[in-house]
């Protein structure tokens, strides 16, 4: 598209002769070219840095000088709306041309403040810094995490999540309030310990419960390895992380006529997700520790 030049002109009427005469537009409508504002600084450039004259026919050769300028318009337009880096190349691609355009176009917008700030990524995730080790037997190793911010139900507010990582079964606790270390140990004592004897290692996040020095006596005590998650990388323990989504999930359907009974269901719910089955190990929970 150009800019509307000198050269303009008004559609004639046409002649038929079963119709009267009508004019193929309304006298109104011009017909012109358009230019993009941004040509005239590629064109002002370009009398320091002519044309080489090896580029794409019909696409306007933009001189070193003006790089920046053509990349900041094709990006930041308001018909653009910051894309992406193929985007960027792909539209700039339909007027100009220059050696070095894609790395050009790449490394403005890795540094881009607004995208940087407004977008999220969508790149895989990045390898595991060191692999947790897979369990050989049932209850072996576990996992730890809370789940908080619940409405009251008979005073609980929070729970506390225990998976086994090699059988992927839970056990749910319904708790007034969070935890101290010493307690948290005292829990572990009365719902895993006595039913399924002393793990070899606990995986949690860096809560206080788990960093503290209580809990890491505790455990050295036991002879239990503590495996803390690094911060903002809940995925190190994810699957406790899915577990608490489930259950919360579970909750809201089982509790949502009325949200101060969800401790009362908190056991179908453990029930319920130890007879379903794992999508990791293609047997319910119970399957895995009973065998039936």
């Amino acid at each position: 598209t150009h800019q509307p030049d000198a050269l303009s002109r008004q559609f004639a009427p046409v002649t038929n002769e079963d119709e009267k005469e009508k004019p193929i537009l309304p006298p109104t409508c011009i017909v012109g070219a358009l230019t993009w504002e941004i040509e005239k600084v590629v064109r002002d450039a370009q009398r320091q840095e002519p044309d080489p004259g090896t580029g794409p026919k019909g696409k306007l050769y933009v001189p070193a000088t003006a790089h920046s300028q053509v990349i900041h318009w094709a990006h930041t337009a308001k018909f653009s709306c910051h894309p992406g880096k193929n985007r960027t190349v792909s539209f700039l691609r339909r007027l100009f041309w220059w050696p070095s355009l894609v790395l050009d176009v790449q490394n403005y917008v890795a540094a881009c403040l607004v995208c940087a700030r407004n977008k999220t990524s969508n790149s895989p995730a990045s390898g595991l810094l060191r692999p947790l080790p897979t369990p050989k037997r049932p209850w072996s190793h576990i996992a730890l995490d809370f789940v908080t911010g619940l409405p009251p139900s008979s005073s609980n507010t929070s729970i506390l999540t225990i998976i086994d990582r090699f059988s992927k079964a839970a056990h749910f606790i319904a708790l007034p309030k969070l935890p101290s270390a010493l307690e948290t140990a005292q829990l572990l004592t009365q719902h895993v310990f006595r039913l399924h004897g002393i793990p070899q290692d606990i995986v949690s996040d860096r809560r206080p419960q788990f960093t503290s020095r209580v809990w890491k006596e505790f455990c050295a005590e036991l002879g239990a390895q503590v495996s803390l998650s690094s911060g903002f990388h809940p995925q190190t323990n994810g699957q406790t992380e899915r577990a608490n989504q489930e259950l919360e999930a579970m909750l809201r359907c089982v509790a949502s006529s009325n949200q101060a009974t969800w401790s009362e269901q908190l056991a179908w719910v453990e029930y319920a997700h130890n007879a379903s089955t794992s999508s990791a190990t293609g047997l319910s929970p119970f399957e895995a520790l009973l065998g039936y």
